[in-house]
């Protein structure tokens, strides 16, 4: 490597798998590594358990690989940080040994949110901290209270899952306000833990000192280091929650910039320069990774997984020579060739998010056609799918418009889904908006990268950074008749969507997923409790 060019090595813990990735200081990747990973079903109902061993194991491999593809030598690295999906995190004991752990899409503490709606907890704790207890850490530690009491005694720390790879690689516990943020538990105008919050659960004793991105907050440990193949004493910089880096590496860093991060799910998001929460406690409010600027999202479920059961479920079942590469190529080449609203085919998986009452219908396909299978086969299917993420970030935009009093015409679109052509011009005309998609596309992983360098000296903040590194590749307008057919559809996907989560609720099938403190005939008395206690506009 070039005397004096730092490379820096970046963790990511996402919701479906591990990735390491080396980037030079012009924000170009050196090296990738990644392992799909799964996680436990609990034996409690709604439950999910991250398995840290095999997690750490996964991630010191994808390290070594990355360095490996890279060609880099210990001695190069200047540093090394991580980033996560929110709201997971994981427990430690006085030893620092994990003790318990869970993703972001745990639901274990049902009954848990409902005792903090009832004991009027919760609207508290969204005022300060910008989240309802759907998912949320207030509800799944006072779960481990009541549940897990051998758990509880033991609890020493909490950090959030991106920071369970900091601690790994340091020995530290720390937290940055984007991840820190996502477990409910802050003050979003302080950037730090909520003490009448901590106060309320009983767990100031558990929680991490808070730095800022781009900080460097520790050094490799000579246990780490033989681990990962690192060299002991390099930098280890607080990095942040995957949507905000995600952000950061489009250039939405300002405030009144929006975007849509695309992924396993989707999050279209506003930056504002104040703690800014939605009223009608629809939408979440966390901290950006810059300081003194906010994030406020509604997050669309599972858009990833849906697309990758298209490709694996019906395409590559079919056609086992197609790989994983070429499938999605395909699909977008059929899709491609289907009008505004598929032939009639529509998809349901994900809703509109609200946040106190966070349900989605069965996943289901409808409007195919024993009549007409051309017109309705996979291509149109794979298109519904597409529609149905863009639909989903209209909603949440339209929300955004009303928090924010304002039109939105100019949005940046990153992540996997934005590789598609297709897909980005489907989201410009259902948007009605101008979409910018960034030259880099992995824009989570060059968020984190911009975190290391920063840390490493290579820039003087994150701003500064993503001005250097961040370029536009494409833009899409919207196509004036899609956007008015769209004009049309979307609203009949609204209300058929609303009829399928009803029937989801009369207990005619199951939903694809329920929030903690969410449900279905068994949720009337939470209903009433959330409707009590709601925020005033």
């Amino acid at each position: 490597m070039e005397n004096g060019k730092p490379i820096v090595v970046t963790v990511d813990a996402g919701s479906g798998s591990c990735r390491a990735l080396a980037w030079d200081a012009d924000g170009r990747m050196l090296g990738l590594s990644q392992q799909e990973w799964n996680y436990k079903a609990s034996e409690y109902p709604g439950g999910m358990d991250f398995d840290t061993r095999d997690g750490w194991r996964r991630a010191t491999e994808c390290i070594k690989a990355a360095l490996s593809q890279a060609g880099a030598r210990p001695e190069d690295v200047r540093a090394i940080t991580a980033t996560s999906m929110r709201e997971g995190f994981v427990v430690y004991d006085e030893g620092g040994q994990e003790i318990w752990a869970v993703p972001n899409a745990d639901a274990r503490a049902q009954k848990e949110a409902k005792e903090l709606i009832r004991d009027g907890l919760a609207e508290p704790i969204y005022k300060r901290g910008g989240d309802w207890t759907s998912i949320a850490a207030s509800a799944r530690l006072r779960w481990i209270e009541a549940n897990a009491p051998e758990v509880w005694e033991k609890a020493r720390h909490i950090t959030m899952l991106g920071d369970w790879v900091l601690q790994k690689l340091s020995g530290e516990y720390v937290t940055d306000p984007s991840l820190g943020s996502s477990s409910g538990l802050f003050d979003l105008k302080t950037r730090d833990w909520s003490r009448e919050t901590a106060e309320e659960l009983g767990i100031s004793r558990l929680l991490p000192r808070v730095a800022e991105s781009g900080v460097v907050v520790g050094a490799v440990t000579r246990r780490a280091a033989e681990e990962t193949g690192l060299r002991e004493g390099t930098p280890v910089v607080a990095g942040g929650a995957d949507t905000q880096l995600g952000l950061l590496g489009g250039g939405v860093v300002e405030a009144n910039q929006f975007g849509v991060v695309g992924g396993t799910f989707w999050l279209t998001a506003g930056i504002a320069d104040n703690a800014l929460i939605d009223p009608g406690i629809r939408l979440r409010t966390l901290c950006h990774v810059i300081p003194d600027r906010w994030m406020i999202e509604g997050v669309g479920f599972v858009h990833g997984l849906s697309t990758r059961y298209v490709r694996d479920g019906l395409l590559r079942a079919a056609n086992p020579d197609i790989s994983t590469e070429t499938g999605y190529d395909k699909l977008d080449e059929l899709a491609s060739r289907c009008p505004p609203g598929a032939n009639g085919v529509s998809y349901f998986a994900s809703n509109v998010m609200n946040a106190r009452s966070w349900k989605h219908a069965p996943p289901s396909i409808v409007g195919l056609s024993p009549f007409a299978i051309d017109e309705t086969g996979l291509g149109a299917i794979f298109r519904a799918v597409m529609e149905e993420g863009a639909y989903g970030a209209r909603g949440h935009m339209e929300i955004l418009e009303e928090v924010y009093g304002r039109g939105v015409d100019d949005i940046t679109f990153v992540g996997g889904p934005s590789r598609s052509p297709v897909w980005a011009q489907i989201l410009s005309d259902v948007l009605g908006a101008r979409v910018r998609v960034p030259e880099v596309l992995e824009a989570t992983c060059l968020g984190a990268a911009l975190c290391a360098l920063v840390g490493a000296g290579a820039y003087t903040d994150l701003a500064e950074a993503a001005t250097a590194t961040v370029t536009t590749a494409s833009e899409y307008e919207p196509n004036r008749q899609n956007k008015e057919a769209y004009d049309d559809l979307y609203p009949r996907w609204r209300a058929l969507n609303d009829h399928m989560i009803a029937a989801a609720d009369k207990g005619l099938a199951p939903h694809m997923w329920t929030g903690a403190g969410a449900g279905g005939q068994e949720s009337d008395e939470l209903d009433e409790a959330a409707a009590a206690s709601e925020v005033p506009s």
